[in-house]
C-alpha cells in the first residue's frame, strides 16, 4: 500500500479510529494534559501515596475503581475510606468534565466527516472514537449528516445494546454514520436504576457521567455501551474489505490494540493506516502492529510499509491532524495541492 494519496482519494469502505490527538488539534486537552490537571486537583496525600509517577488519568481512575471494590463499610485501605475515595473520584470527574466541555472549534472535524461521507459512497460509515468530548457530534450535526450511536428516544435517549450489534432494518438507515464512543462521553449518564441515557440539558452534572476508560467498563453489564461498542469494533474489523484510518491515537489502550490485532489476524482484506504525530508514536504503533504486512504508518519523516521502516519526505507532518485534513480537503476538491506535491511515496 505505497500510494497513500490514491488510497485517500479512491472510493472504498473506510472506517475511522480517532484518538485524543485529534481533540488536541482542535484545542482540547489530551490524556497528558488531563493527567496534569487531575494530579493538580488531588489533594489527598494518602491517595497520592498509591500513585506511580507514570500513572495517567486512565490508570488513576482504574485505581479508584479497584479501591472502591476493596473497601466496604468501615474498612479502609491506606487510611482511605470509601467516602474519601468517592470524593476523589467526583473531583476527578468534575475536572475532566470542565476541561472537555468548553467550546472548541470543530471545523477540521467537519472536513473529516464530509470526506468520510464522500469517500465511502454507499458503503457503511463508521467512526470509533476514544474521546469523551462532543466535537464529532457537533461536526456531523452542523453538516446535516445523520448519525446513530445506539441510543433511542427524544427526551432522554436510552441505550439499546441490540441496536449496536444489529442496526439494520427498523433501527437505522445503512447510509447514516455510525458513531461509537469506545471510552464513553460527556453526555452519557447512568441513572440510580442503572439505565444508561444521554443527557444534553445540563452542563454541571458530572457525578454519574460515563466518561473514562476505567476497568469498570469492561466488567459492567452488556447493557452498558462500552462492551457493546467494543464488540461492534471487533465485528467491523472482521467483515469485508476495509481500510481503517487511525488518527491521533497513541496505541496505549490494550483492549483496542487487541481488537485491531484480531482483525489483522483474521481478515486478510483489512488494511490499517496509522497517522502518527511523532516518531515515538510511530515506534509504539510498530511495536504493537508491526508484524502485519497490511499495516502502513506515517509520521513526520518516517514511514512503515510492508514491515519496513524508511524515510518519508514531506515538508508537512501528515501525522498532524491539521495537515492530514489539508490533504483530504484538496482531494475532495479534486485540486492538485501544494502539499500533495510535497509528499513523496
Amino acid at each position: 500500500m505505497d500510494n497513500l494519496l490514491e488510497i485517500l482519494s479512491t472510493p472504498k469502505q473506510v472506517g475511522l479510529l480517532i484518538g485524543a490527538g485529534v481533540s488536541k488539534a482542535c484545542g482540547l486537552p489530551n490524556v497528558e494534559d488531563l493527567t496534569k490537571d487531575v494530579r493538580d486537583k488531588i489533594d489527598n496525600d494518602k491517595f497520592k501515596e498509591l500513585l506511580d509517577d507514570n500513572d495517567n488519568v486512565e490508570t488513576i481512575l482504574n485505581k479508584i475503581q479497584q479501591l472502591k471494590a476493596l473497601i466496604s463499610g468501615v474498612k479502609k485501605v491506606n487510611e482511605l475510606s470509601l467516602e474519601s475515595i468517592e470524593t476523589i473520584e467526583k473531583d476527578i470527574k468534575e475536572t475532566i468534565f470542565k476541561k472537555l466541555s468548553i467550546e472548541a472549534p470543530f471545523d477540521k472535524l467537519s472536513d473529516l466527516v464530509i470526506w468520510l461521507n464522500h469517500i465511502n459512497g454507499e458503503n457503511q460509515k463508521e467512526v470509533f472514537t476514544l474521546n469523551y468530548d462532543l466535537l464529532v457530534e457537533n461536526a456531523l450535526e452542523i453538516n446535516d449528516l445523520p448519525y446513530y450511536s445506539g441510543f433511542i428516544g427524544n427526551v432522554k435517549p436510552f441505550f439499546i445494546a441490540d441496536s449496536v450489534d444489529d442496526f439494520s432494518g427498523l433501527y437505522v438507515k445503512e447510509s447514516w454514520t455510525k458513531l461509537w464512543k469506545l471510552h464513553g462521553s460527556l453526555n452519557f449518564k447512568k441513572s440510580k436504576k442503572g439505565q444508561i441515557f444521554i443527557e444534553n440539558n445540563t452542563n454541571s452534572e458530572y457525578e454519574d457521567i460515563l466518561i473514562y476508560p476505567s476497568m469498570d467498563k469492561y466488567i459492567s453489564s452488556r447493557k452498558a455501551p462500552f462492551i457493546a461498542y467494543l464488540d461492534r469494533f471487533r465485528k467491523y474489523l472482521l467483515n469485508k474489505e476495509k481500510v481503517l484510518l487511525v488518527l491521533g491515537y497513541s496505541f496505549s489502550d490494550d483492549h483496542v490494540n487487541d481488537l485491531i490485532i484480531n482483525g489483522l489476524n483474521n481478515n486478510s482484506r483489512l488494511s490499517v493506516i496509522a497517522f502518527c504525530y511523532d516518531e515515538k508514536t510511530l515506534n509504539k504503533c510498530i511495536e504493537v502492529l508491526g508484524k502485519y504486512p497490511n499495516l502502513s504508518a506515517y509520521s513526520a519523516d518516517k514511514k512503515y510499509i510492508n514491515r519496513t521502516k524508511s524515510e518519508f519526505e514531506s515538508d508537512n507532518n501528515i501525522g498532524d491532524f491539521n495537515n492530514f485534513i489539508s490533504v483530504i480537503n484538496t482531494l475532495v476538491n479534486q485540486k492538485k495541492p501544494e502539499m500533495v506535491n510535497e509528499i513523496e511515496e
